[in-house]
């Protein structure tokens, strides 16, 4: 046994050397300097591991020795006393070239330790130069498991990735989902903590989050730890679960800052902390925190309980342990006492070397695996021994020769079971199994849980949830989240680090909780209860008892009922007036069209197949443009009619207005639907389908059409609603008591708002065949009841009013509607126009007489209704007409009376008196039949009341009536008995005055009044 002068170390030399490196004191903070002496990771170990080389010894061939040293959990210290044990080895000559030599020390052949990782990579970094392989008891690092960088390192502990899945296993475990975390400066924390994010951000664990995290120093300053937990305090949500991947120091300083927190906030929680094999169960680091730290947890590194050691740790007492150089130091360090005390110190306690080493005795937590590196070392060299020396053990000198490569290999092959049952092997990279205890501190240590993995297992984490206390001293486990787990059907959308917020999915989706986003299902499919997966749907056909599809049905039957008993009541009273006045022909085609528009909404709800869908793409357009072709037609020869009557001379009847002409223009444009329909349904062929979106969780089938193929033939129907509009707004001023082109407007105006709400919901529903079914009742009904009830209204119910005489324009009653006081107007003023017909007669001709038998002989149908003041109006100017003829004919009788007896210039002067008379009479003829024309005007209109034939004679009665009135009236006026001019002279209409009376002047008036007649008569 030797001990080093200068720096204090332990060396029990022998063939082969183990160095050791143990922090036999502890590390003065803020310094690289040694410290106080520490019992568990110093005194402890140091023992043990003498005391586990003197068991060695006693089964080895060989005899195996030690070099212990002190690290002062400094990584200065740890490199000086590496280098002290390559220095013991060098300069010393070998035995087998020297003869006579003798060694001093044996070389190290492996080193032992040290227990921090930092320490223990700065310690590697030189002892690999040197080829000397190193065992670790305490370092845990993942680095140290890269073999390219570190290929002289193994250790009997596992690798603190291991330790990083154990924490990531227990917040799982208590659904611990949001929580901070707290890391040591240097190696071990960093990179646990890198291997912590990693998984819990990549590998293992979506559900749970780091919400804050920061490093800090070992030894750092309270300020530090304080600044560290106000930070974590002020966050918008406080994680209540802190994870410490720190050392032991690091651990206790956070438990002294939130003593001191708490202190300043009473109210404030303490946070339930997790550490990691840092901590361990060292009593040390919650010594005076006790309260804080309760109910925390600690990772440790399954080490059992050496039972023997606890008998033989107290047997030690400074006189029997001599060879331990730091015993003396600790044992006056443990008790406060001294071995020597000054004479007039009457203070200080004197060690008497009696003391109990059972007080406040806690036995290190990593003896265990200081024990089995050792072995490790001493299995290998054993091994390699009984290689190398089989046949002369004691003549074996190749031994000498020994290289760290190959001890390394002899090592890393080693496999045992210890002493206490477990088995020890390495993997490639020189890690053992993982094996860890939960600790809950409640006061003292307990465990609670274990995790570990067998060598063909998988790691399992077990934990005992009865015997758990928590920070608030319940078994009850406490919430660290965020946010609270959606419900079943919803997803979480993140708002900040940790947090979301949570929104349901739509009805159709599932929650994908990989992505936590929404996801459709497949056509056809729909998701279950709670949206997790999607199932197919079944197939079903339209429900025939649903409300909707009853009410469609109901009101198609009721239109079909209501158009056919129309129909009949049209046939019934085919030869009526109100029948006629509607242009029959053109009224049943709009009528077939109404009744195919009720029915084929039988189609559109049936059972899609090919026929049904065919007829429900067909029918439709091609009914709606029946009925709007034909009002297109009626409306378009109203506005003919009327823009003719607004000529001043009607020179030309207008064209196509018969009734036959109307019918073959109106299945022109009915063609032109066909053609349309038909090139749409070559384009895309009906078919039955199944729409997965026809309403909620049912595939039913349905007429699979697309849009633009369904909706573009009712284009062309569009387009002649718009000119039915069109016409119904240019004819609006038509006379009040024909007013068809005014309903026609009104069937157009409520037809475009169907149509326009139709295609919104066309494209806004998903059951189209009930929408469209209502759409086209809705449309047909409008036309049947603005078209054709108010005329079932007077065949039904007024059949007096179903005369000619009452179709009439007057401001009582609209739209064909005749009254009592129009009739008895017409009936008087007819009988007054045939009296003064007769009494008037001016003419005895033959063509005038022709006239007034023509018109006494046909009692005319028609009446021109004035208001008063049109009255006085027309007759004033009838006056004024009845006085120029009056003069005219004075000025022409008395020039015929005096054309033999006055001279030239009497002549010409009577000439232009003649001249002058007839220019006046031709302008008061012009205005005459400007009023004339107004008055017409109505006239024209009620002539579509009449037939073809009738038309053009009551038109000329009606003139020429009026002209004999204006003429009869001239001639009792103009010509008194005696007068020169005979009866035979004054012709209506033309009728030549003889040559032998009448002058130039006189033929151009003559020709005047003809023209005016004949321009009246078209």
């Amino acid at each position: 046994m030797y001990f080093s002068p200068q720096i204090r170390s332990l060396l029990y030399s022998s063939l082969f050397t183990i160095g050791a490196l143990f922090p036999l004191h502890y590390q003065i903070t803020g310094t690289e300097a040694c410290g106080r002496i520490w019992e568990q990771y110093g005194i402890q170990r140091m023992e043990i591991a003498l005391s586990t080389v003197a068991e060695l010894n006693a089964l080895l061939p060989f005899k195996l020795g030690i070099s212990i040293r002190d690290s002062c959990w400094t990584d200065r210290i740890a490199m000086e006393q590496s280098i002290a044990f390559l220095r013991e080895g060098v300069g010393q000559c070998s035995c087998t070239s020297t003869p006579g030599c003798q060694k001093k020390t044996a070389p190290v052949v492996a080193v032992v330790g040290p227990a921090k990782s930092s320490t223990t990579i700065a310690v590697q970094n030189l002892l690999q130069v040197f080829h000397i392989p190193q065992i670790g008891y305490g370092a845990t690092t993942a680095d140290l498991s890269d073999k390219e960088q570190y290929g002289y390192f193994m250790r009997v502990v596992p690798a603190d990735t291991w330790q990083a899945k154990l924490v990531v296993a227990m917040l799982e475990h208590f659904n611990w989902t949001y929580v901070a975390v707290v890391y040591s400066a240097g190696n071990y924390g960093e990179k646990g903590f890198e291997e912590l994010e990693r998984m819990i951000n990549n590998d293992l664990s979506e559900n749970v989050c780091i919400a804050y995290s920061e490093k800090v120093k070992s030894l750092a300053e309270p300020a530090e730890f304080d600044k560290i937990l106000n930070s974590l305090s002020s966050q918008k949500s406080v994680p209540q679960v802190v994870v410490c991947f720190c050392e032991g120091l690091t651990m206790r300083g956070m438990f002294k800052a939130q003593q001191r927190l708490r202190k300043r906030n009473p109210e404030m929680r303490p946070f339930q902390w997790i550490c990691s094999d840092g901590w361990n169960d060292r009593l040390d680091v919650v010594n005076g925190v006790e309260l804080e730290a309760a109910g925390s947890f600690s990772i440790r590194i399954h080490s059992p309980h050496v039972k023997w050691f606890d008998q033989y740790y107290f047997s030690l007492n400074p006189e029997n342990n001599t060879h331990n150089p730091w015993f003396r130091e600790f044992w006056q360090e443990k008790f406060s006492c001294q071995f020597t005390v000054p004479k007039d110190d009457f203070e200080t306690k004197v060690c008497t070397g009696q003391e109990n080493l059972a007080i406040n005795y806690k036995q290190d937590a990593k003896l265990s695996q200081v024990v089995n590196s050792i072995r490790v070392v001493g299995l290998a060299l054993q091994a390699l021994y009984n290689d190398r020396c089989r046949e002369n053990s004691t003549m074996c000198t190749e031994i000498f020769a020994l290289n760290g490569t190959l001890l390394l290999k002899y090592m890393l092959n080693v496999t045992f079971v210890d002493q206490f049952n477990q088995e020890v092997y390495f993997d490639t990279n020189g890690d053992p199994p993982a094996w860890y205890d939960v600790l809950n501190y409640v006061g003292g240590f307990r465990m609670v849980g274990e995790y570990r993995k067998k060598r063909l297992g998988k790691y399992r984490l077990k934990i005992t949830k009865s015997d758990i206390m928590f920070y608030d001293k319940t078994n009850q486990i406490p919430e660290s989240v965020c946010s609270k787990p959606c419900k079943i059907g919803q997803r979480q959308r993140e708002t900040a680090a940790c947090c979301w917020i949570c929104e349901d999915c739509l009805s159709h989706q599932i929650i994908d909780y990989t992505t936590r986003t929404c996801q459709n299902c497949t056509l056809g499919w729909w998701p279950n209860d709670d949206h997790t997966t999607c199932y197919p749907l079944v197939h079903e056909g339209p429900d025939w008892s649903s409300t909707g599809i009853i009410l469609a049905l109901l009101l198609a039957s009721l239109g079909i009922i209501m158009t056919s008993f129309t129909v009949l009541i049209f046939i019934r009273y085919n030869h009526t007036p109100v029948v006629k006045s509607t242009t029959r022909e053109l009224s049943y085609i709009i009528l077939s069209g109404i009744t195919i528009c009720y029915a084929v909404s039988f189609a559109v709800l049936a059972t899609p197949s090919f026929i049904t869908c065919f007829i429900s793409r067909t029918l439709p357009p091609v009914a709606f443009s029946m009925i709007y072709s034909a009002l297109l037609t009626k409306t378009n020869r109203i506005a003919r009619i009327l823009a003719g009557s607004k000529k001043r001379i009607l020179t030309k009847k207008p064209r196509f207005l018969s009734t036959a002409s109307q019918v073959v223009i109106t299945w022109i444009v009915i063609c032109i639907e066909c053609v349309i329909v038909a090139a749409g349904v070559m384009g895309e062929m009906p078919q039955a389908g199944f729409d997965p979106y026809y309403q909620p969780q049912r595939m039913v089938l349905v007429c699979s059409t697309t849009t633009f193929a369904f909706l573009t033939p009712f284009f062309w129907n569009l387009f002649l609603i718009s000119l039915c509009t069109l016409y119904a707004v240019k004819t609006r001023n038509l006379p009040e008591n024909f007013n068809e082109a005014k309903f026609i407007g009104f069937t157009m105006y409520c037809t475009l708002v169907v149509w326009s709400a139709f295609i919104v919901l066309h494209f806004g529903t998903t059951n189209k065949a009930l929408t469209m079914s209502f759409s086209f009742s809705l449309s047909a009904s409008i036309a049947l009841v603005l078209l054709f009830f108010p005329k079932l209204y007077i065949i039904l119910l007024h059949p007096e009013k179903n005369v000619r005489a009452s179709y009439t324009t007057t401001k009582l009653i609209r739209c064909h509607f005749g009254n009592s006081q129009t009739t008895e107007r017409t009936s008087k003023e007819t009988n007054n126009w045939k009296s003064g017909s007769s009494q008037h007669s001016l003419s005895r001709s033959e063509a005038g007489s022709q006239i007034r038998h023509s018109c006494r002989k046909r009692k005319p149908s028609v009446y021109i209704s004035q208001s008063p003041s049109q009255d006085a109006s027309t007759q004033t100017e009838s006056s004024k007409i009845t006085s120029k003829f009056a003069r005219t004919f004075s000025i022409i009788s008395g020039s015929l009376g005096a054309t033999g007896a006055t001279n030239g210039a009497q002549r010409e002067v009577k000439q232009l008196e003649v001249n002058d008379e007839v220019q006046e009479l031709i302008d008061s003829c012009r205005r005459y039949q400007i009023s004339q024309s107004a008055r017409l005007h109505g006239s024209v209109k009620n002539l579509l009341l009449v037939e073809k034939e009738e038309q053009n004679e009551n038109i000329g009665c009606l003139i020429a009536g009026s002209m004999q009135n204006v003429l009869n009236t001239v001639s009792k006026q103009v010509l008194p008995m005696g007068s020169s001019l005979s009866h035979t002279q004054v012709l209506p209409m033309g009728s030549s005055l003889p040559h032998t009376q009448v002058s130039n002047e006189d033929s151009k008036f003559e020709q005047v009044c003809y023209n005016f007649n004949l321009s009246m008569h078209y």
